[in-house]
């Protein structure tokens, strides 16, 4: 007989943290993995992935129960995938969730509340005290992603083409975006944005923080506007759950970092929902994972 333990697993597009902990709730350690992302990886791959998972945990000793938390789960092979390593390595006591449900569990350290996340893209997941879940956002970069970094990027070309045209104001982030990416023509910014990834346009937010830390009107304008939507997103899974007051989860890069965006955020939640109160995560997401399997025994 081996040791009992519960175990978390954080399956992230470019590495997969596994988080162990023994039945009384002392950390066993983490180990890194590769990329949990069968999209990206192939399946033959992530088959591979999950069962080196495995292997590890059940190197470890007796996996008494395990929470699995990944972006895509909505994807039936990947599921299935997921199951049948579950049954080849003996591990019965498992659950698949969304990231995001890790992530607010982890910040918000078990308790009902509302988390918005806000990086690359973004979205808004809340649950209530009997276990009831809503949801906002997370449509995506090309009709959501309010107040992600792909938000920010667009904006910005948007400003940037729109002083080019010569109807917009006249902007910082142009001057920006020649100097730190030798964005200097149309032409060459048409070919940026359009030959690139998401990725391509996430990658300009920093400007937007530097020009309106400059006190460029029109880039204090687009955080105004992406901090004003993503608090319609807070405000929405409020609603949807009856919370008159929660806590709110800042997470991600744009929301935990001391950025002007988060700052605006702060001052419009602060304006519109006075009973909510804005926190930085007090777990990771792999924390978090852990300890939901520790609540399925």
């Amino acid at each position: 007989m081996g040791m009992e333990f519960v175990a978390g697993i954080d399956g992230g597009g470019t590495k997969t943290r596994v988080c162990c902990r023994t039945l009384d709730g002392n950390d066993l350690g983490t180990e890194i993995f590769g990329a949990f992302n069968m999209n990206g990886i192939g399946r033959e791959k992530f088959v591979r992935l999950l069962d080196e998972i495995t292997a590890y945990l059940n190197g470890m000793g007796i996996c008494r129960a395990l929470c699995i938390g990944s972006a895509g789960i909505s994807n039936e092979v990947m599921a299935a995938e997921v199951a049948a390593a579950m049954d080849r390595a003996g591990i019965a006591n498992w659950k698949l969730v969304g990231d995001n449900v890790i992530a607010m569990y982890g910040a918000l350290d078990g308790q009902p509340g509302i988390s918005l996340i806000a990086g690359t893209g973004s979205i808004c997941f809340g649950r209530d005290a009997g276990g009831r879940e809503a949801r906002s956002g997370g449509w995506g970069h090309l009709i959501g992603d309010e107040g992600s970094a792909y938000a920010l990027g667009r904006d910005a070309l948007s400003a940037v083409a729109h002083a080019w045209d010569g109807y917009g104001e006249k902007t910082v982030l142009t001057d920006l975006l020649a100097s730190q990416l030798g964005l200097d023509t149309q032409r060459k910014i048409i070919s940026y944005v359009y030959s690139g990834d998401k990725s391509a346009v996430a990658d300009l937010s920093p400007l937007v923080e530097t020009a309106a830390r400059q006190g460029d009107s029109a880039a204090l304008a687009i955080v105004r506007k992406n901090a004003g939507q993503m608090a319609e997103l807070v405000g929405a899974v409020a609603d949807r759950l009856g919370f008159d007051r929660a806590e709110v989860a800042m997470l991600g890069g744009m929301l935990e970092n001391d950025t002007c965006l988060r700052t605006a955020f702060l001052e419009v939640m602060g304006a519109r929902y006075p009973h909510f109160t804005c926190v930085l995560p007090r777990h990771d997401a792999c924390t978090g994972a852990v300890m939901m399997a520790a609540t399925f025994l």
